[in-house]
């Protein structure tokens, strides 16, 4: 077991930190897990408003205990992570550990007014976007007044409560673009930046699209939505094999095919399977936006043998065919 402690707000810091700790270099903000820990990489980076952001995807062969302790001046860090434990064919965890977790995805708000501590057990793979901010920055994204009613209103009951917040289809697009070991475009600094304050701006809009926070708590149990989180990651997770059947989700959310129908609409806005596909082109036009594929090889990714229908499915969800995303001056423009 390796237990980190750090006080600082800032990602920055806290990666640097890290890689003294456990020996290996942190180069250009860049940590690369070594063999001997486990597998993947953490890069942190301060932008020009002053948030620091966290990136990482890694698997650890022991478990990672984080203690961050309480600060004087307050910031928040909203945090989207992506936990899973790979299963066997016949439904069994092969990384045993004591939390039996398969999969969970979920976007967190916390606050360094309290002390917090986040366990990453061992075998079990994160992938997470993660940033502190703090009353001004926020205040400079929504100005004082609607700064003040988010902190008033929504922040104390998220905090107070420890909601979880699904990561819908909104938020996919923008974590994609971030959960790279390298961001290499120009004005590096600024495209992050850019990301993580809509990352922040989608998180308060869908706040306050719920006019009484905690009526929408109380429809559903918070194992239920934990259970319907499960569900959203497995229709996401690999989009180059078929997606899994309403029966087989039924089992693993442990709800009857009409309930977990009703209830992931309810919750994630659309049916199961107009999810699946609406992620599976917005995944497909990421994968285009890099400039690294051939449209035949982004259908073949998302799960498409033929493309001609894969180009009828992007055409029916953005209003244009892959062939109509073109690269000016090393930078993708969609005519949207």
């Amino acid at each position: 077991m390796f237990n980190f402690e750090f006080h600082k707000p800032d990602y920055v810091d806290f990666v640097e930190l890290l890689a003294a700790n456990i020996g290996v270099p942190f180069t250009n903000k860049l940590l690369q897990i070594p063999d001997r820990l486990g597998r993947g990489y953490v890069w942190a980076e301060r932008l020009p408003m002053g948030i620091t952001i966290l990136v990482s995807e890694t698997t650890m062969h022991q478990e990672f205990t984080f203690t961050r302790h309480p600060t004087t001046e307050e910031y928040f860090s909203l945090q989207f992570n992506e936990y899973s434990s790979e299963v066997s064919k016949k439904g069994t965890l092969l990384n045993k550990n004591r939390y039996g977790l398969q999969q969970q995805s979920a976007a967190r708000l916390s606050s360094t007014a309290t002390c917090e501590t986040y366990v990453l057990p061992e075998g079990v793979s994160l992938q997470t976007v993660r940033f502190f901010f703090n009353a001004e920055q926020l205040s400079h994204l929504l100005g004082p007044a609607a700064m003040n009613d988010v902190l008033t209103r929504y922040f104390p009951f998220l905090l107070k409560h420890d909601c979880l917040e699904p990561i819908a289809t909104e938020y996919r697009v923008t974590l994609n673009e971030l959960q790279v070991s390298e961001v290499t475009v120009p004005l590096r600094l600024n495209y992050i930046q850019n990301r993580v304050l809509l990352l922040l701006e989608k998180f308060i809009l869908r706040l306050s699209d719920r006019q009484d926070l905690s009526l929408a708590k109380a429809k559903r149990t918070d194992d239920e939505t934990l259970r319907l989180m499960k569900v959203e990651t497995l229709l996401v997770k690999n989009f180059s094999q078929k997606g899994p059947k309403i029966d087989e989700l039924s089992k693993i959310s442990a709800m009857s095919p009409t309930k977990l129908k009703n209830d992931f609409k309810r919750m994630y806005g659309l049916p199961i399977y107009e999810y699946r596909q609406k992620n599976r082109m917005l995944k497909a036009k990421s994968l285009l936006s890099m400039g690294k594929f051939s449209i035949k090889e982004v259908g073949s990714m998302v799960g498409y043998t033929n493309l001609s229908h894969f180009a009828q499915a992007f055409k029916k969800e953005f209003n244009l065919l892959p062939s109509e995303l073109y690269a000016k001056d090393g930078v993708l423009v969609y005519n949207t």
